[in-house]
């Protein structure tokens, strides 16, 4: 997480609470990330709380523009639509 993860708790905290059903961020590195998956789960279970499905823009946009190749993959954000439950 960030050196100040407030504002990254706080978006999921309130997807949360208003039990969205996406998330829909371009945070990579905390809250779209698969790694960090599995650990945003447990808590949120731990809690009581629900887990909205994470996602990038990504995901729609190469849905949306599959005949251009630069929105297959980012390096930058390797995730995919992860958090379906």
């Amino acid at each position: 997480m960030p050196q100040n993860p407030l504002g990254d708790a706080l978006h999921l905290a309130i997807a949360s609470y208003h039990k969205c059903d996406f998330l829909l961020t371009w945070n990579c590195q905390n809250l779209a990330n698969a790694n960090k998956f599995a650990h945003i789960k447990r808590i949120n279970n731990l809690l009581g709380l629900y887990l909205p499905t994470l996602i990038t823009p990504l995901n729609y946009l190469e849905k949306c523009h599959e005949e251009r190749p630069r929105f297959r993959e980012n390096q930058n954000c390797p995730v995919r639509n992860f958090g379906a439950m």
